[in-house]
């Protein structure tokens, strides 16, 4: 009887010790997920101190001369200067957002408003597909293509109109400003397109119906009532397609680079900040040559963290309350027509034929309008469609050769054979698939953890100052360009020991950098679509918030977890700038972490440096496409996982 009566009080006591576990547990967590939004947050800091430092002695040497400069290290030790690098990026992007906005805008238009309903889901996937390419792919496709058309076909015809002065005034190469410029514009097209077509679907459909409902047309009803609302997050798009084109390196790089000079026009040849600094940082040269670079490299840092945080709190000013005034013409009283009196209210007025007409015609002309505006939107999508589709079919045209042919995937690459040889013998990319799972196997298995538990501190703790800051950082750092995740880890590794060469764990390192805002940004959008009715309903029942924050929360938005962790591999794939200066291009298997290795992308910028040899060639074609079906496969599974069950839509 006595052990019987002592039972209630040990379960009692075992549960309390269960809670009291529990919520020691809940602390650690807690504590453990600040600690890693803090370093996140020093990463900026840490990352900006390096480049800084390493840039002082010719901060110091140079000052602010060192921005109007116009040459770069006739010799050891100076004098250098900016401004040919720096007029080549402002100009580049310029032209490019010029080109590529109203393109985008289309696009997203049509693809969100006007296209018929079994056309948005295949139109919206090329559009993301497009975005997921590899700038060496479409660098290596403007080389043998777009370079050659525009310099015999485009530019020829340019330079007639102006009788060879400017703005179309030099030699008609192909490889220039002009040819720069639209690559880039190619590049952000599908960015710009994406996320504006998302700021338009985010519109509530009751204001579109509220429009067509008084009368409006298509589109009349997407210009007056869902433009206005889509604004914020159409501005934050052209300014991300900015950023990606001020950070842009390796497809400037092999279509421009190469001559430091400032632009007089068009078809002048020179160079952008990021392609300056991946082709000189191949082949560093100490002292003040190098101090220049970092230099160099802490102003494109300061130009990209000053866009960004623009851009943020463009968006936030955006977003504020506001009326628009063309928004209230569908909200006024609709117009009442008095009969005088003494007439028949059954006849109609002397007036009222005039009335009908005029009707009549500002129907037919209304019908024009969205006529020419759906004619220049399907416009846009057929000139954003056709350089992917292009640059698809090249690649599968090229590098089908290769990729069927089995050793293609396990042997080495080829030795070069020079000009003109017809007989090359064919190689592969055994030593560069084994580089790249390494080095993405390694970064995804810090950066992904990492970037989840931010991404859930940022989510969940969102009124702390703290998750705050770390979410203005993640903005950031995903604006970052990566050729300076790869100068930082260079300088890092430098900084204690200036014999390493590079090695596969820098080249993870700089993957897992690029990696994480990513992770971070995508985890923090899924969990933001998780009712909050979920999240009380769980903590009513009493368990801890950890729990409900690992258990409830995150399975309610696992597939859409599992697409921004694709996703971020996927970008992290087909990386290159910042592999070039911390992996290397070795053709040779591994043999350690600490060795130089050879990546996919790495692999089509050697045999772009050596264009000639047409085995490498066809090789380095045979890798384009394997990156293309390795982004296609990522991005169909990441789309099919947002539709699965228990997606974010189904929470």
């Amino acid at each position: 009887m006595g052990g019987g009566a002592d039972r209630p009080g040990e379960r009692f006591e075992g549960r309390g010790r269960r809670l009291r576990f529990l919520g020691r547990l809940g602390l650690v967590f807690g504590g453990g997920i600040r600690l890693l939004a803090a370093a996140v947050l020093a990463l900026v800091v840490v990352l900006a101190g390096f480049l800084l430092a390493n840039a002082w002695p010719a901060i110091v040497r140079f000052g602010p001369g060192f921005l109007s400069g116009t040459i770069w290290g006739d010799q050891p030790g100076g004098p250098f200067g900016a401004w040919p690098a720096i007029a080549g990026t402002l100009l580049t992007s310029a032209l490019a957002l010029l080109f590529a906005v109203p393109i985008g805008l289309g696009v997203a238009l049509f693809a969100s408003e006007l296209a018929p309903r079994w056309l948005r889901a295949p139109l919206a996937y090329f559009v993301d597909l497009g975005a997921a390419i590899p700038s060496i792919v479409y660098g290596f496709w403007a080389i043998a293509v777009l370079v050659p058309f525009l310099g015999d076909t485009v530019e020829p015809g340019l330079s007639r109109l102006t009788h060879g002065r400017w703005p179309f005034a030099g030699p008609t190469t192909g490889g220039d400003l002009l040819a720069a410029s639209v690559v880039l514009a190619i590049m952000i097209v599908p960015t710009i397109a994406a996320l504006s077509r998302e700021a338009l679907r985010a519109v509530p459909r009751e204001l579109r119906e509220g429009a067509l409902g008084v009368g409006a047309n298509r589109w009349e009803a997407t210009r007056l009532a869902v433009l206005g609302p889509a604004a914020p997050g159409i501005a934050g798009s052209i300014v991300l397609g900015l950023g990606r084109a001020l950070g842009e390196t390796i497809a400037v790089a092999m279509v421009f680079g190469g001559v430091y000079e400032a632009p007089t026009s068009l078809f002048s040849r020179g160079a952008t900040i990021p392609s300056w600094l991946v082709t000189q940082f191949l082949n560093p040269l100490p002292g003040l040559d190098l101090n220049a670079l970092y230099e160099l490299a802490t102003i494109l840092l300061a130009v990209s963290i000053v866009l960004n945080v623009g851009a943020r709190l463009l968006i936030r000013r955006l977003e504020a309350p506001r009326r628009s005034r063309r928004g209230a013409r569908w909200r006024t009283a609709p117009t009442v027509v008095r009969v005088p009196a003494g007439t028949d209210s059954f006849a109609a007025p002397a007036w009222w034929p005039r009335i009908a007409e005029r009707g009549r015609a500002r129907r037919r002309w209304r019908a024009v309008v969205q006529g020419l505006v759906l004619a220049l939107v399907v416009g846009a999508v057929l000139l954003a469609a056709y350089p992917l589709a292009s640059l698809i079919e090249t690649t599968a045209v090229h590098g089908g050769v290769a990729v069927v042919r089995p050793s293609f995937y396990t042997s080495t690459p080829p030795p070069s054979c020079g000009i003109g040889q017809t007989n090359c013998p064919l190689g592969g990319v055994g030593p560069e698939i084994e580089g790249t799972l390494v080095m993405l196997g390694l970064a995804a298995l810090i950066a992904i953890p990492v970037g989840l538990l931010v991404g859930v501190y940022i989510s969940e703790y969102r009124q702390s100052r703290l998750a705050r800051a770390t979410s203005l950082v993640t903005d950031v750092l995903v604006g970052v360009p990566t050729i300076l995740l790869g100068v930082f880890v260079f300088a890092v590794v430098h900084t204690y020991d200036q014999t390493i060469e590079a090695s596969a764990i820098a080249g993870a390192a700089a993957l897992g950098l690029l990696m994480v805002p990513i992770v971070t940004r995508a985890t923090e959008v899924a969990l933001r679509t998780v009712p909050a009715s979920v999240r009380e309903g769980a903590l009513a029942l009493g368990f801890p918030r950890h729990r409900v924050t690992l258990r409830v929360v995150l399975g309610s938005c696992r597939p859409a977890l599992v697409t921004g962790n694709l996703l971020a591999v996927m970008r992290a794939g087909g990386e290159t700038a910042a592999l070039l200066l911390t992996a290397g291009t070795s053709g040779l298997w591994m043999t350690s972490l600490t060795s130089q290795t050879g990546a996919l992308s790495t692999f089509i910028w050697t045999a772009f440096e050596s264009y000639s040899s047409p085995n490498y060639t066809t090789d380095a074609w045979g890798a384009a496409l394997v990156l293309l079906l390795m982004m296609a496969v990522v991005s169909l599974a990441a789309r099919l996982a947002l539709r699965s069950p228990g997606g974010p839509g189904s929470v």
